[in-house]
């Protein structure tokens, strides 16, 4: 899989789709949402999570590094705003958010908007937490294709990266 012969094969094949059988592309789209759905099985499969938190060498609850991830990406942002994003009551993030800041991963300060409101946001700690989490993610990642082509392993990179761009534009 890979070598260039079989690359010339494929792209002399044309796909179902192009061909007129499906013009909507619907079965492949099918195989698509099929492939995802298990990939977010595996992803948040407790085992998955405890292999990626061990590899990272935190210890740290999947709420917590659920809520660290959303502040690294929304922040500084009000916790009602995350709650209503990760569509929880915001009471549900009080405690992990606690636990954060006591780690000296999150901060908390005084919303410039609105005194009587604080913003969230992630400090060096918790980036560097976070960067060891990711690095431990993909790690486990490469591990399910080491025995992959680099170019297959770059096509699937791309591909999803477009996925990724399409859902940016349509959220």
């Amino acid at each position: 899989m890979g070598d260039a012969a079989d690359r010339e094969g494929r792209e002399g094949r044309e796909d179902p789709a192009r061909r007129g059988d499906r013009p909507d592309g619907r079965e492949a789209a099918d195989r698509v949402a099929a492939a995802l759905a298990t990939v977010g099985n595996w992803m948040f499969a407790p085992a998955t999570r405890r292999r990626i938190m061990a590899a990272s060498g935190l210890e740290m609850s999947l709420g917590d590094y659920t809520l660290l991830a959303q502040v690294s990406l929304h922040g500084p942002v009000r916790l009602s705003v995350l709650a209503g994003l990760m569509e929880v009551d915001k009471s549900t993030l009080s405690p992990p958010a606690k636990r954060l800041e006591s780690r000296g991963f999150i901060e908390r300060r005084p919303d410039p908007a609105d005194a009587r409101a604080q913003l969230v946001s992630v400090t060096r700690d918790g980036r560097l937490a976070i960067r060891e989490l990711w690095k431990a993610r993909a790690e486990a990642v490469a591990a399910l294709m080491s025995d992959w082509e680099p170019s297959d392993i770059e096509h699937l990179a791309e591909g999803l990266g477009a996925f990724a761009e399409a859902i940016k534009k349509n959220s």
